[in-house]
């Protein structure tokens, strides 16, 4: 059996599969924290399926960008699971699970993750999820300057970013919101479009994906730059 995590932004979601099935799916999108949601979450789910944790074969992860707490707290839940067990842990990028639903469609991807602060996460893909634009974090006028079109626009901030994309004249496609919903089942699939990427990671040394500093060491560095400069 095999469990899939996903808390990398303010909902989160997680997911079961036995024998290459998925047998569980959840999502949340509550007004309370992942640290409060999400071992109850991985509790029922067992219960639910009649299974136990023993059971459990590996774990796959999103690794980030996203949530600098969610991140965090995915990540403590997910070793402390897979070093208890030893099992392996396998981890992906948030910005390849928000594109995976339209992998395959014969257009490049751009995917793009609210990054809070007014600022987004992006990746741009070519249809086999195949990276053209490493991960970044940018103001949306930014990546407005684009030079890509005729792609497929997905991902939590793609409703944000749509108008501001057209206006500045880009041609391309969008899923609608029931497709926007992001699922962690999708981590159990992401191995065959990447297999160079399905390597078990090193538990101990594993960190989140982070593409900016937190919000506290921001302000830290702004405050440091205004004495320097005083």
């Amino acid at each position: 059996m095999k469990l899939a995590l996903d808390t990398t932004q303010n909902f989160g979601s997680l997911a079961l599969a036995k024998e290459k099935k998925v047998i569980y799916s959840a999502y949340f999108d509550i007004k309370i924290t992942h640290s409060e949601t999400l071992m109850p979450a991985i509790d029922y789910a067992f219960q639910f399926c009649n299974a136990e944790r023993r059971e459990l074969e590996a774990l796959y992860l999103c690794i980030g960008p996203g949530s600098f707490t969610g991140l965090r707290i995915g990540l403590a839940t997910a070793k402390g699971i897979a070093f208890a067990l030893g099992i392996p842990l396998y981890a992906f990028s948030s910005l390849e699970l928000a594109a995976l639903p339209v992998c395959g469609l014969g257009k490049n991807i751009l995917s793009v993750i609210d990054a809070k602060m007014k600022e987004v996460y992006c990746a741009f893909y070519d249809y086999n999820l195949k990276e053209i634009i490493l991960p970044a974090v940018m103001k949306p006028e930014e990546l407005c300057q684009l030079k890509e079109n005729d792609f497929i626009l997905c991902g939590s901030a793609a409703e944000m970013l749509s108008p501001l994309l057209q206006n500045a004249g880009h041609h391309f496609y969008t899923l609608s919101s029931i497709m926007q919903i992001p699922s962690a089942a999708g981590l159990f699939y992401l191995p065959e479009k990447l297999p160079e990427k399905f390597i078990p990671q090193n538990i101990e040394n594993l960190e989140p994906m982070y593409l900016r500093a937190a919000k506290a060491q921001i302000g830290k560095k702004n405050e440091e730059g205004k004495s320097l400069v005083t």
